[in-house]
């Protein structure tokens, strides 16, 4: 028994504990209990009161408790928000029967719904290893590549040590060839030079031809002034042809601003190549036969001079001059002339001189086989190639081809095959080319 006189027993421990056991109760039973149905119970000498027919029929054996529960299971089926297949499904017997019979027709469909279901999870899955493989490879693509990176940049100071002695070995061994080249191509110049000079200096012992007859001429015909109208009405306008000469300025941009750097054109005509040259600060002198193209370009206030372009080459001082010009000139000379005017422009231009003379392209079969002849005085096209090595030939060190003015792009055939870019290259590439030439071969 708990006595306060207990000696085992500590009274005030006791209390602490029955506190906390009392605390737990209260936090662990809810606040608000739903009071028990209370469930009556009849006393010893209470009976039930059925009365009726239904009171009768519970009395039978057997047939009451089968009508009792017949009578819940009605009750059961008209219950108020059921469907009429939980309906159905409650009637004895007809509803079990009903869904075996449902159950078993949907059997096979079932089947295929499981597996369709197992052919997605096996692609699905299927896919999710590629992706993952996919992503491993490229993760490990990635750890090679860095680690590559992590080579080639600590291995390329090193090369780049090793190959900077090697690259200045070929650098110099590169100038030692082009000087080498240059030298061998200003020799070979040099020796067709004087070849020619000793020739020229040889009296010739050929027997003389029997005289021509002098070309018929017609005394009332002005061929100058024939001329001057067919290049207004051919030729186009001034700012058009000045407009495509200034392709050559870069070619004279070394003698710009040389007071001694003088330019000579043959074959001037109305002076647009002058006007441009003036126009960029260089000192330049047309040379012309046509005595009408002459005095206009006199009276635009350019220097030009009537007379013979290969004379009036022969006359200046030997290396004088910075450059020769000539544009649409070189296809009105018989063959012998124009190799005379390549003679007397090497003669004129200094050691670091030369030529630029321009001529319609036959390369163009329009232009070769048309419009070439659109000009009455023109004698035959040359050949890129012949103008090229007529130059070296005649003692120019180098030359080089510079082809110009192709057709405009919206006549161009637009197909895009083989045929269609030599069509077009035959028919619509470039109409006009020069032929430029430097006396010595510069480094």
């Amino acid at each position: 028994m708990l006595s306060p006189n207990n000696p085992d027993l500590d009274p005030d421990l006791l209390s602490e504990k029955l506190k906390v056991v009392a605390a737990n109760r209260r936090r662990d039973q809810p606040l608000f209990i739903k009071p028990k149905a209370v469930e009556f119970v009849p006393g010893v000498g209470y009976t039930y009161q059925t009365t009726g027919i239904r009171a009768v029929i519970k009395r039978i054996p057997l047939l009451g408790p089968v009508a009792v529960a017949a009578n819940r299971k009605l009750r059961q089926i008209r219950s108020p928000g059921l469907t009429w297949k939980q309906r159905v499904m409650l009637v004895p017997v007809v509803g079990p029967a009903i869904h075996l019979a449902y159950a078993i027709l949907r059997l096979n469909r079932i089947r295929h719904e499981i597996a369709v279901q197992m052919i997605e999870l096996r692609q699905a899955q299927q896919a999710s290893h590629a992706q993952t493989n996919q992503r491993i490879d490229q993760i490990l693509s990635l750890d090679i590549e860095n680690r590559l990176r992590r080579y080639d940049a600590l291995d390329i100071g090193t090369r780049l040590n090793r190959l900077e002695p090697r690259a200045d070995a070929i650098e110099e061994s590169l100038r030692a060839v082009f000087a080498a080249d240059a030298a061998r191509e200003n020799a070979l110049a040099g020796l067709r030079q004087e070849l020619r000079r000793y020739i020229q200096s040889v009296p010739s012992t050929a027997p003389q031809g029997p005289a021509t007859a002098a070309p018929v001429t017609n005394p009332g015909f002005d061929a100058d002034t024939f001329y001057t109208e067919f290049e207004r009405h051919f030729r186009g306008s001034r700012d058009a042809i000045r407009d495509r000469l200034k392709v050559y300025l870069p070619y004279l941009a070394h003698f710009k601003g040389e007071n001694a750097a003088r330019i000579v054109d043959v074959g001037c005509g109305r002076g647009e190549w002058l006007e441009l040259l003036g126009a960029e600060g260089f000192k330049a002198t047309g040379v012309d036969m046509n005595q009408a193209m002459v005095a206009d370009c006199k009276e635009r206030g350019l220097d030009a001079e009537c007379g013979d372009a290969i004379a009036y080459l022969r006359r200046q001082p030997e290396g004088s001059l910075a450059a020769v010009t000539g544009f649409h000139i070189i296809e009105h000379l018989p063959f012998e002339t124009l190799v005379a005017l390549f003679d007397a422009a090497l003669h004129a231009v200094r050691k670091d001189g030369l030529i630029i003379f321009e001529t319609p392209n036959p390369e163009n079969l329009m232009v070769g086989a048309c419009n070439f002849y659109t000009d009455p005085t023109h004698l035959h096209p040359v050949v890129p190639a012949v103008a090229e090595f007529m130059a070296r030939q005649r003692g120019f060190a180098k030359a080089e081809i510079l082809r110009l003015n192709p057709y405009p792009p919206n006549i161009h055939l637009i197909e895009e095959n083989e045929v269609s870019r030599r069509v077009n290259q035959a028919l619509y590439g470039p109409q006009d080319y020069a032929v430029i030439a430097w006396k010595t071969y510069a480094n």
